[in-house]
């Protein structure tokens, strides 16, 4: 069974979009990550995407309020540009939260996670793609599902051996603080791809 689209394809454009600013704060992470420097451009490079992706959560919300009929249910429609926006703002945060604390030693687990991250948004994104074209359950999709569900378990892995170094190795109880808060945030990231995952799953799932 297919799903019921509205005649004006504005939900797929600005889920698109959102991509688009995904892919755009991911590569900013994955350089500042590199270069680890002038903590607070990159920052404010990553607060720029967010006000950006703010503004597209803004109007599909509108589209939703204004559609008589939407591509999937409301509610779905709504936990998944929550999560998409929760992605952003979590890596806006990290960097944020860098230049707030001050920290000069950059982990290997921001290596780490910097990596992980780049390579479940092209996932993620071909997801969203997907399930907006295809309006039904595919092999590709089911492909895309599990690779999510695979870079949160390196995810978690990469925190439980990071967290286990840091309490280990830090001697600086402050920094243990702050470090552990950022690295909090970005396995969050992981989990976050992994929901928005299972919610295009439910998505499908009801559409079948």
């Amino acid at each position: 069974m297919k799903f019921l689209l509205p005649k004006e394809p504005a939900f797929s454009e600005n889920f698109l979009k959102m991509s688009a600013t995904l892919t755009e704060i991911t590569a900013v992470l994955q350089e500042f990550s590199r270069e680890f420097r002038d903590f607070e451009s990159y920052w404010r490079k990553a607060k720029d995407i967010e006000h950006k992706a703010d503004g597209v959560a803004h109007v599909i919300i509108s589209l939703i309020n204004k559609s008589f009929i939407t591509p999937f249910d409301r509610e779905d429609i709504y936990q998944l540009i929550h999560e998409f926006d929760d992605i952003i703002d979590l890596i806006e945060n990290t960097l944020h939260n860098i230049y707030l604390f001050e920290v000069t030693e950059k982990k290997p687990f921001v290596d780490g996670f910097a990596e992980l991250i780049g390579r479940a948004t092209p996932v993620l994104n071909e997801l969203i793609a997907e399930v907006f074209e295809k309006q039904k359950y595919t092999e590709s999709m089911w492909r895309l599902i599990r690779l999510l569900h695979d870079l949160e378990d390196e995810g978690d892995v990469i925190y439980q051996q990071s967290i286990r170094t840091l309490f280990q190795e830090e001697k600086d109880p402050i920094a243990v603080i702050k470090w552990k808060d950022i690295l909090g945030t970005l396995e969050h990231i992981m989990d976050v791809f992994q929901n928005m995952s299972n919610t295009v799953e439910g998505i499908v799932v009801k559409g079948s």
